[in-house]
C-alpha cells in the first residue's frame, strides 16, 4: 500500500542561511520562479522540488491556493520559514529525503530550550500527526530517535552541489 509521509514546518531559520537560499524561499513564496544561479547553489532534490513548488504537494491535487512556503519575521526580528510538503513513500526512498534533511539544516539550533518546529505524519491523510521538535542535540518527530544536529551536518557536508 502506498503511503504518502507529510510535513507542515514553522522553523526559525538560522542567521548564517545563505542569501541565494534566502532568495529562493523568498521567490518561491511570492509564487514566481528562482533565479536559475541560485536554484544552482541548491542540492539537486532540493532544488528540483523549489524549482516548481507543484513537486512539493504530491499528495494533493490542484487547485492550490498559494505556495507551500511562506516566510515572515518573528517577534525577535528573525526570519521564521513555513514550509509543507508531502511525498509519496517510494519518492521519499529515491531521494525526496533529502529536501526534509534540507529543510531541518535551516533550522536556528536551539542553545538549551526545545522548540516546536513542525509536525509531520506517516500519511498525508493520517489523524496522527507528530510534533518535530529540535532542541540543543538535535531533531526528534514523534517517538522517534534524535536526529543530532552532528549527522545532518555530516549528510550534507557528504552531498553533492549541482
Amino acid at each position: 500500500m502506498s503511503m504518502y509521509p507529510a510535513w507542515s514546518f514553522r522553523i526559525p531559520l538560522r542567521t548564517d542561511v545563505d542569501p541565494a537560499t534566502l532568495r529562493v524561499l523568498e521567490a518561491v513564496a511570492r509564487d514566481t520562479p528562482p533565479e536559475p544561479a541560485d536554484l544552482a547553489t541548491l542540492p539537486p532534490g532540493v532544488a528540483h522540488y523549489l524549482g516548481d513548488w507543484t513537486r512539493m504537494l504530491t499528495a494533493e491535487r490542484p487547485p492550490y491556493v498559494g505556495p507551500p512556503v511562506r516566510l515572515s519575521r518573528h517577534w525577535g526580528g528573525g526570519v521564521v520559514a513555513m514550509i509543507e510538503f508531502s511525498q509519496h513513500d517510494d519518492e521519499f526512498a529515491d531521494g525526496g529525503y533529502d529536501l526534509w534533511a534540507w529543510v531541518l539544516q535551516l533550522v536556528a539550533r536551539p542553545a538549551q530550550d526545545r522548540v516546536l518546529i513542525g509536525h509531520g505524519a506517516a500519511d498525508h491523510d493520517d489523524l496522527d500527526w507528530r510534533p518535530v521538535v529540535a532542541d540543543a542535540v538535535g531533531v526528534t518527530e514523534g517517538d522517534d530517535p534524535v536526529t543530532p544536529w552532528q549527522e545532518l551536518d555530516a549528510y550534507w557536508a557528504e552531498r553533492p552541489r549541482r
